[in-house]
């Protein structure tokens, strides 16, 4: 129905120059054109169309269903045969940027001289000299209180620690064999260290994150987490979100000699003392009655999984290795609840012994909304910044009878009630997803729908309600969103199933990368099998242009699909493995390990193995979908030294 307009509305609208100078912060001595400019405001999460049909993702998220409906099935060779079809017919949508923006494009791509980032808060794209970004990450590193550097890279015994405290858990009978090999650190990524700029601040200092992603302990964290998470939000003080917030306050009353006051932790993710962190959570998981619904493992062995994730936090940057020696590192996954945990075992000490309490305090993460007498604020405040040595708040006051608290204004009326608008920080920018960006009309719809269902939820005045509206309204066209999008959202959600439709049962779900006109025609091809589909764009701004952590070496890379030639005749060989490329390439240059088809290789014909031109064809950390395209490339490599067609039967429909 909205096929045309959309098509219409698509269109490369120039932004205005007064959003760009919020949207774009330039602090390198680069001068950016115009193109530059109009390329960055789009947003990193701007996704570009595709130059190629990936048809190699297309052929995995294929066979990722076809595995929901059993591999053999008559349905599943019609999905094969049908998406092939489609690939076959498949065009490529039209370019969303001018040729002008496709040229700065590849100019920074190719400018090593500055590095682009997302600011810290607010969306806004960063570009800044690399040098000056280094030179600010190495004046991080060198704070001795929170980091040290190391003269070797810890992996290897961090490693052989975390495989110790596994074999000890299975023989306990703690964690099946299973799980074990889930948590198994078998990938060795490196965790790495990058910042982000604090634009806000006085010489944009940089907040440090450290991405764990594929280390050893990265499967353990997230598993760990998953057990102390519901711990989470147990005391009277927990803020869950805005909307638990407006509820909580909705009933209370500041009187005449009171006053509000926001308080905020200074750093607290490395602020975070691991010891008594621990400790706080061995006494919750004590008390917890639940925790044997959630796992196996006794209160001893949860807290020694969780102390070996806090106390391995070893990183790299340029090729440096660090520890980070005080608080929790920002990016693993169970640093958050450690944080949050500790910081409710705070604020009971802190508020139980306060010789004044406040009337009012409640606590989103570091984020405080506190009604305290007038007189004895000064007396509070002194009195939690003394609890801990390593946990300080700064303190702001409300001003004209308004408070900021998370993305709300709490302002005060005239009888000391209450009632919220929304806030916007001085970072915000207004910037939310382009309308011309390759994604489905979905997600679309979804950025209204979240902003208007926010005001619903938010805003306690109808007067307020139409002004926050409209100011969306206004915030989204400068986005290029066209007027009847908001009316689409409107009906999109007032529509419901009929009760007597026919609903086809729901098998599974799988994620299929958005090319417009391709992945719906998939997506009803998938439902019509009881198949649910999530749309992923591939092309974004950010993946092409956003890379500030160490690039990992090719022999260190784990998860590949890797290429091996024969030095002396055209045989080669394409395998796969979750463990870095070094381990597995020393194994096939043992003599006995003979099941390796190189090794048969060198000891029947005597030839030598091109070992300095082994290839990484494809990277992938997922198992199912890694073994899909070491199938497509011994087909597509013609690969004559591979005894089979690889881990995963790729049958013959596909043509790659």
């Amino acid at each position: 129905m909205y096929g045309k307009f959309v098509e219409k509305h698509e269109i490369k609208k120039a932004i205005p120059s007064d959003k760009l100078d919020k949207w774009v912060i330039n602090l390198s001595d680069k001068e950016l054109s115009t193109a530059h400019k109009q390329l960055l405001g789009k947003g990193l999460n701007f996704a570009l169309t595709v130059t190629k049909i990936p048809t190699d993702d297309l052929i995995i998220c294929t066979e990722q269903a076809c595995r929901i409906l059993k591999e053999d099935s008559a349905d599943a060779d019609e999905l094969r045969a049908k998406t092939v079809d489609m690939i076959k017919k498949a065009k490529l949508p039209p370019s969303n940027i001018s040729h002008e923006e496709k040229e700065a494009l590849s100019d920074l791509r190719q400018d090593k001289t500055v590095i682009i980032l997302p600011a810290d808060k607010g969306r806004a794209t960063v570009v800044m000299n690399r040098k000056d970004y280094e030179q600010k990450a190495s004046q991080l590193l060198g704070d001795v209180n929170t980091y040290t550097e190391l003269k070797k890279d810890p992996t290897s015994q961090y490693k052989k620690d975390l495989i110790a405290i596994l074999q000890n858990l299975e023989k306990k009978g703690a964690i099946s064999h299973i799980l074990k090999l889930k948590l198994h650190p078998t990938s060795e990524d490196t965790p790495k260290f990058y910042g982000l700029p604090k634009i806000h601040k006085v010489g944009a200092p940089l907040r440090p994150i450290i991405s764990c992603i594929g280390s050893i302990s990265y499967h353990v964290a997230k598993f760990v987490a998953n057990i102390i998470s519901p711990l989470v939000g147990k005391n009277q003080y927990y803020i869950k979100n805005s909307k638990h917030f407006v509820n909580k306050i909705s009933e209370l009353t500041v009187g005449e000699d009171e006053e509000m006051v926001s308080y905020d932790v200074t750093a607290l993710f490395t602020s975070t003392p691991i010891q008594e962190a621990v400790d706080v959570i061995k006494e919750r998981l004590k008390n917890d009655e639940t925790l044997s619904e959630r796992t196996n493992l006794n209160v001893t062995q949860v807290v020694e999984l969780l102390r070996f994730c806090l106390t391995s936090t070893y990183f790299i940057f340029k090729g440096t290795y660090y520890q980070q020696v005080e608080g929790a590192a920002m990016g693993s996954p169970v640093s958050p609840i450690v944080a949050n945990l500790f910081m409710e075992h705070f604020e009971e000490v802190a508020i139980s012994t306060a010789p004044n309490p406040p009337k009012f305090w409640g606590r989103f993460v570091d984020d405080t909304f506190v009604i305290q007498r007038k007189d004895k604020i000064e007396e509070f405040t002194t009195h939690i910044n003394n609890i801990n040595r390593a946990i300080k708040f700064t303190i702001e006051r409300e001003t004209d009878g308004k408070l900021p608290m998370l993305d709300t204004m709490i302002h005060r009326r005239p009888d000391g009630t209450l009632y919220a608008t929304v806030y916007r920080k001085p970072t915000h920018t207004d910037l939310y997803l382009n309308f011309a960006s390759h994604h489905p009309l979905q997600h679309k719809i979804g950025v209204v729908r979240t902003l208007t269902d926010r005001a619903n939820v938010i805003v306690t005045e109808e007067s307020d309600k139409t002004l926050e509206i409209e100011h969306i309204h206004n915030a989204l066209s400068t986005c290029g969103y066209p007027d009847w999008l908001f009316h689409v959202s409107k009906e999109k959600r007032s529509k419901r199933t009929p009760a007597n439709q026919t609903r086809v049962m729901r098998r599974g779900t799988v994620s299929i990368p958005y090319i417009k006109g391709i992945s719906e025609t998939l997506m009803r091809l998938y439902r019509s099998k009881g198949i649910q589909c999530q749309f992923k764009p591939i092309n974004t701004i950010r993946r092409n242009l956003v890379a500030p952590k160490d690039k990992i070496k090719k022999l260190e890379r784990s998860g590949t699909v890797y290429h091996i030639p024969c030095a002396d005749c055209p045989a080669t060989y394409v395998g796969e493995s979750e463990r870095p490329l070094s381990a597995r390439l020393q194994e096939h240059k043992r003599p006995s390990y003979v099941s390796s088809p190189v090794v048969q290789h060198v000891a029947k014909q005597k030839h030598k193995i091109d070992w300095d031109n082994v290839k990484v064809l494809d990277q992938d950390s997922d198992w199912f979908s890694r073994g899909v395209r070491e199938a497509i490339q011994i087909r597509r490599q013609r690969s004559t030294l591979n005894r089979d067609r690889g881990r995963h039967y790729l049958k013959p429909d596909f043509t790659v």
